[in-house]
């Protein structure tokens, strides 16, 4: 199927979307109350934004296999630390690459730049630094297949077209942007338009949408791979609630964390 239609199709039939409504109100209405209370405290913001930028390096390069600990992603983010044992030095470029294309999505964001094929090889260009130097930001242009998933990579002379028509629909016409930032990761991987990297990259896609819109990062934990792998596939076989709610959870776990009563946070009060 996938081979067939390299166009966009908006995955997201009108009976998932009601099913969703309530979990999106309540997404909203936590977007909503985290603008209400912001500016938050400085120190507050800039420790919780740090914590975030390096739970999500470790979630999305653990999905992919690296075996660095959240602790050893930490030191090697924070003080230059590599870790002790067998790591592999590919598993240091793979951490450091992804906090830098982390903090390179932000500053785009925080100019206001849309998303764009530039933006997005640029950020895969990031993660493969070191690693695959050589067709980082170049869309493939052989077939591959991946094992066991149920819905196979488009064809190579289809990514182009799909590529643009993906931008072209992100920003497009508003909706929800959790919708948007889910429906625009999943039909990502299943583009699949680069050799490698391309959970990585779609994981920062992913975010730049929320993030564009108000929303704080949102990570994927290492913990929860095999249910998001598993959303995937029945996103795959046209069932996609699970993989819906399944970001949904993440998104409302970012937020609860800046809304947290018990941060101690010195917010300023809302004007009169």
């Amino acid at each position: 199927m996938g081979d067939t239609l390299p166009l966009f199709r908006f995955m997201i039939p009108d009976a998932i979307r009601e099913l969703l409504d309530p979990t999106l109100a309540r997404l909203s209405a936590l977007a909503a109350r985290l603008r209400s209370v912001r500016p938050l405290a400085p120190e507050f913001e800039a420790s919780l934004v740090h914590r975030l930028r390096i739970e999500l390096t470790h979630g999305s390069t653990a999905i992919e296999g690296n075996t660095l600990t959240l602790r050893e992603t930490q030191l090697l983010i924070d003080e230059g630390l590599a870790p002790g044992g067998a790591k592999a030095l590919r598993e240091i470029h793979e951490t450091l690459n992804h906090h830098r294309a982390v903090l390179a999505l932000q500053d785009w964001v925080n100019e206001g730049r849309p998303v764009s094929e530039d933006g997005l090889r640029e950020l895969h260009r990031l993660v493969l630094q070191n690693i695959d130097d050589e067709r980082s930001g170049r869309y493939r242009s052989a077939r591959v297949m991946v094992a066991a998933a149920p819905r196979q990579p488009i064809h190579p002379d289809h990514i182009a077209t799909a590529m643009a028509e993906l931008v072209d629909w992100v920003n497009g016409p508003a909706g929800h942007p959790v919708l948007i930032a889910a429906a625009a990761h999943y039909r990502f991987v299943k583009i699949h338009p680069f050799f490698d990297g391309n959970g990585r990259t779609g994981r920062l896609l992913l975010n730049w949408v929320l993030l564009r819109s108000g929303y704080p990062l949102t990570v994927i934990q290492a913990s929860d791979r095999s249910r998001y792998l598993h959303a995937l596939d029945e996103a795959d076989r046209d069932q996609p609630l699970d993989y819906y709610r399944f970001l949904s959870e993440c998104v409302e776990r970012s937020l609860a964390l800046y809304l947290s009563d018990d941060t101690g946070s010195d917010r300023r009060p809302n004007p009169v």
